[in-house]
């Protein structure tokens, strides 16, 4: 899935994505680029809230969520190497499968360790092949 940055500040963002206690404000600037292509690495919706893991302008390893009304979707087609889970709380995540297999992967990406470090260059590279090669090779339905 590849997305494209429409703004970058949270006055674009919709009311119900506002959450200062979490950092995201009217004032908020986010470290993307107008203009620029994103490949998502993972997903989540919670409450009617769309959020993409991608790696933004700040990039160092490990990928950030940001706001949905931020992007126009390019290429919606879904990776394969995406995994679905629905949580009882009504959290709704698509990720790679490792993201799922701990359930503290992302905690440990974040805090840099590095076998979760490896595994998202990894996960990053096969991702952005993948986004490349479908970027490049629209298929046609013969209908």
């Amino acid at each position: 899935m590849i997305i494209r940055c429409i703004a970058n500040t949270g006055a674009s963002l919709p009311e119900s994505y506002i959450a200062p206690a979490k950092g995201y404000k009217k004032e908020t600037e986010f470290p993307l680029t107008v203009g620029k292509d994103y490949t998502v690495y993972a997903l989540k919706e919670w409450q009617g809230s769309v959020w993409y893991y991608i790696c933004d302008d700040n990039y160092m390893y490990y990928p950030m969520q940001n706001p949905a009304p931020l992007f126009e979707v390019i290429d919606n087609r879904v990776s394969k190497y995406w995994r679905f889970k629905l949580y009882s709380n009504g959290l709704l995540k698509i990720a790679f499968e490792q993201w799922f297999s701990d359930t503290y992967f992302y905690d440990k990406l974040t805090n840099q360790e590095e076998k979760e470090v490896l595994i998202f260059e990894k996960v990053k590279e096969l991702m952005d092949a993948e986004a490349l090669s479908t970027q490049q090779k629209p298929v046609a339905l013969n209908l």
